[in-house]
């Protein structure tokens, strides 16, 4: 019997939920970035010539990593991708696997899992699908809290839905034990059974079958990815310092998944890092800890800093908070090689903030912001638009917040997100929803201050009136940026690239958004010859606003 497992890890889903207002070629996708920008002119704006350069098309979730170690480990030989188009699952069934496995970390919704476990069937319709992570866990977690009959949204264990092209779900929080037991059973063919093993749901007859629940034991100072059994990285090496969130924002499904957090040890994160270096150092790896929030507490500045610096790795990026660093703290940060901070601001009015239960402070955020931004350390920054008590004068705020921050290198971007309403959310609490009169859910809802049209037009307001910070792009090289043209034309750039986003969405004259072209070319320096008419089908018109 092969011995060879697929696994399936998309990162596919990342990009779902987002309302889009970025500039992309149509030749191949590839964002409008002043990288991008500075190639076209060099090839005379013909986007035939131009290159993919960097792209998150081919990222990975870390569970596709440590899924890929964890099965050498255990003796399987593994294939892995993050694709599930026809060619990609085809190069996979040639393997002749004995089973594909597939991570759900980047799954948002039903519809997209059901679609990709199709795709899999389809592609080896005799191979078992073995499906798990985050969104069967989240699944698993709303079914037992809204029963079928009560349900006021598509769940996946529905019975309606237990013909899906899957033979198992792992449903627990880490199921290493489960899947492993599984995989076991297989091997043992026909004779194999599954119903003995604990957090299972198996579709099985135009239902679910559920098995016992047991409580997973789950060392995470030792249990971490294999790198030096990982084949190959991407961009990025993606790495867990904590598990959990101690805060308990209201629109957030976080501390419902991880109640408890754990924070590994210095020790254990040295040792997984020092896995990586030996496997990866040499290439041009950025690790990304993407837990919730790698500076917990103060000490967590050092700890992870310091163990960073320690590694032998130089670049990095995670998910941090607004706290009141110090200037020595953000020293350290720049010294270890954070390039980029995640912060969910969600809102510029201090009202909303405290509404959403964030504990944090305007000015501080504001703060944060800015000195990281000094200390040449990227900011991506979200904003959630919609919340309870959300009105146009809240709007106003945020977008004032937004164009007061002052930036010393121009490295801060932002991102606004349509308010949507998750199974697991306290926004699904009766007294929550009686609280603010708030009616629907997911991306179709309303309250007493807003409704989601409201919120979409809110959006492109907050956009269109946002004119200090740019847009966040994920292809943006802020080191390509700096290093190749100074402050002003940075800002010249993000500016006019603003103006022509407006005016795409608007359905403004074509020759307008060619002025803004060539306006465009001039700031940087950059020829004008070929820009006459090249780029009129050229440009993909971004979305604007999208209901989603």
């Amino acid at each position: 019997m092969s011995t060879a497992v697929g696994i399936i890890a998309p990162f596919y889903d990342s990009y779902q939920y987002q309302d889009e207002f970025h500039l992309r070629f149509r030749a191949n996708n590839r964002q409008f970035t002043m990288a991008s920008f500075h190639e076209l002119a060099q090839n005379g704006y013909s986007t035939a010539k131009l290159s993919r350069g960097f792209t998150y098309e081919d990222d990975l979730p870390s569970a596709g990593y440590y899924l890929e170690g964890l099965m050498h480990q255990e003796g399987y030989d593994a294939v892995m991708t993050s694709r599930y188009d026809a060619e990609t699952l085809q190069r996979v069934a040639e393997q002749d696997p004995m089973a594909v496995l597939l991570s759900t970390t980047m799954v948002l919704s039903v519809e997209a899992l059901i679609r990709i476990l199709h795709a899999i069937r389809k592609a080896m319709p005799g191979v078992p699908v073995i499906a798990g992570g985050v969104f069967i866990w989240k699944n698993y977690l709303s079914y037992t809290r809204y029963p079928d009959a009560e349900s006021p949204w598509d769940q996946l264990l529905d019975s309606k839905f237990s013909s899906i092209d899957a033979d198992i779900l792992v449903a627990a929080p880490h199921g290493r034990s489960s899947l492993l037991k599984v995989l076991d059973a297989l091997k043992k063919g026909s004779g194999g059974s599954f119903d003995d093993i604990p957090n299972l749901v198996i579709p099985r007859n135009g239902t679910f079958f559920f098995t016992r629940r047991e409580e997973e034991i789950v060392d995470y100072n030792e249990d971490f990815t294999r790198w030096d059994l990982v084949e190959r990285i991407v961009h990025k090496i993606p790495l867990r310092t904590s598990i959990g969130c101690p805060y308990r924002c209201v629109y957030c499904d976080f501390n419902k998944l991880h109640p408890k957090v754990f924070l590994r040890s210095p020790e254990s994160i040295a040792r997984e890092l020092r896995l990586a270096n030996d496997r990866f150092g040499r290439s041009p790896a950025i690790v990304h800890f993407s837990d919730d929030n790698v500076f917990i507490n103060r000490k967590r500045v050092h700890d992870i800093c310091n163990v960073v610096m320690k590694s032998g790795f130089r670049k990095w990026m995670a998910f941090i908070r607004a706290n009141d660093y110090t200037q020595e703290e953000y020293t350290l940060m720049e010294r270890s090689g954070l390039m980029l901070a995640f912060i969910g601001v969600e809102s510029g009015d201090q009202g909303q903030l405290d509404r959403m239960k964030k504990q944090q402070d305007v000015v501080q955020l504001k703060r944060t912001i800015e000195n990281l931004d000094a200390h040449f350390i990227s900011t991506f920054n979200t904003f959630i638009v919609g919340y309870p008590g959300e009105t146009m004068e809240t709007l106003k705020n945020t977008i004032r917040f937004l164009n007061e921050l002052t930036l010393t290198f121009l490295t801060a971007s932002y991102e606004i997100f349509l308010l949507r309403i998750h199974p697991l959310t306290d926004l699904t609490e009766a007294g929550n929803r009686a609280k603010w009169g708030l009616k629907g859910f997911n991306a179709d809802w309303s309250h007493d201050t807003m409704n989601r049209d409201e919120a979409l037009s809110g959006l492109y307001t907050v956009f269109k009136e946002v004119s200090n910070v740019p847009y966040h792009y994920a292809e943006e090289s802020h080191f390509f940026n700096r290093m190749k043209y100074s402050f002003d034309a940075r800002r010249s750039f993000f500016s006019l690239r603003h103006q022509m986003t407006i005016k795409l969405i608007e359905n403004d004259p074509w020759e307008e958004v060619e002025q803004v072209l060539k306006e465009m070319a001039v700031s940087l320096n950059l020829p004008l010859d070929g820009l006459d008419g090249s780029m009129r089908d050229e440009i993909i018109r971004p979305l604007g606003i999208s209901g989603g």
